[in-house]
């Protein structure tokens, strides 16, 4: 796999991911008319709609980031995925093991754990390894032309 591109198989991840935070943020969003709860906790409804909302943006750009072939073009938003579930992250890690709250939230946790590890993976994959094989060429040209010298 090339670095520089965005792979057939990462496009099927993120349509994927773009499917399942589509229902997840519509499900936030018509909260108050479904009658039930999602949450372990409860929500008034402007601030159901409101997490609604930022799920169904984040499922707008994957859902994007699935027609897309370039790296460069799908890692700004992929960053902000990547903060995103980092940051729902450790707020679920905070209110379960420090404040000790309902352990349906495990639940929530491990639904984003997935997802996290993937745009985890993508970074690493597509920015970290060749930053470092970049820089180990370049050490390696100086090395060499030094020698020659």
């Amino acid at each position: 796999m090339n670095p520089l591109t965005f792979s057939p198989l990462e496009r099927v991840l993120a349509l994927l991911a773009g499917i399942v935070n589509l229902i997840v943020g519509l499900g936030f969003f018509f909260l108050p008319e479904l009658q039930f709860q999602i949450w372990p906790t409860s929500i008034p409804p402007i601030l159901a709609r409101f997490i609604g909302a930022i799920i169904i943006g984040n499922a707008v750009g994957a859902l994007w980031l699935s027609t897309e072939k370039e790296w460069a073009r799908v890692r700004p938003l992929a960053l902000v995925a990547l903060v995103y579930g980092t940051l729902v992250a450790i707020a679920l890690l905070y209110h379960l093991l420090w404040l000790n709250d309902s352990p349906a939230f495990w639940i929530y946790f491990l639904f984003d754990v997935p997802f996290l590890l993937v745009y985890y993976a993508l970074f690493i994959y597509h920015d970290i390894i060749p930053r470092f094989s970049e820089h180990k060429a370049k050490s390696e040209i100086t090395v060499t032309h030094d020698q020659k010298s």
